[in-house]
């Protein structure tokens, strides 16, 4: 007696097949979306490091300009109520061209974009970034946090990098009266 052979034994049902095909379609979907992401995030680390660097050299040109229009160059005596009074904190500059700023509150206000060197001359490769300097005296908190005797020994100066992405970041820095 001969047996004809059984018909399950030799591939896959087409139920099988389907369902295989979905798994593998999801599976495809999961790497695609991963990939789109990561490619979609790739310049942000160059946006964000060439926001430190813009941030940082701001800070760098703002501190390195005396403490107050009022305070002598060197900044001995430091301007306070018993010698020379200081200048309101964010006395914006009057009308100085960038070149000829001379202490930190003239940089209060400023919003560049593209942003600029210290001679006012647009910094390359920044045309789409756009940069915001306050200057203030710190609150009677700060005050007390960071251990002043008065509200005219610190200013307080914070720059803010805007990205051609539509994000931010702040630098912060403390410039003493001295």
């Amino acid at each position: 007696m001969v047996h004809a052979p059984e018909r399950g034994d030799g591939g896959f049902t087409l139920i099988e097949l389907v369902v295989a095909m979905l798994i593998l379609s999801i599976a495809g979907l999961g790497v695609t979306y991963a990939l789109s992401l990561g490619l979609r995030h790739q310049s942000d680390a160059l946006w964000q490091s060439k926001a430190v660097a813009l941030g940082e050299s701001y800070l760098e040109e703002i501190l390195a300009r005396r403490y107050d229009e009022h305070a002598p160059v060197g900044g001995v005596p430091p301007c306070s109520p018993a010698t020379t009074a200081c200048s309101a904190a964010g006395a914006f500059n009057d009308g100085e061209a960038r070149a000829a700023f001379d202490d930190v509150d003239d940089y209060d206000g400023i919003v560049e974009q593209p942003p600029l060197d210290a001679n006012g001359n647009a910094r390359t490769g920044y045309d789409s970034y756009r940069v915001t300097v306050a200057v203030a005296y710190p609150t009677a908190a700060q005050i007390a946090a960071f251990g002043l005797d008065d509200g005219t020994d610190a200013k307080l100066v914070t720059v803010t990098v805007s990205t051609p992405e539509g994000g931010s970041m702040s630098f912060g820095a403390v410039r003493g009266n001295f």
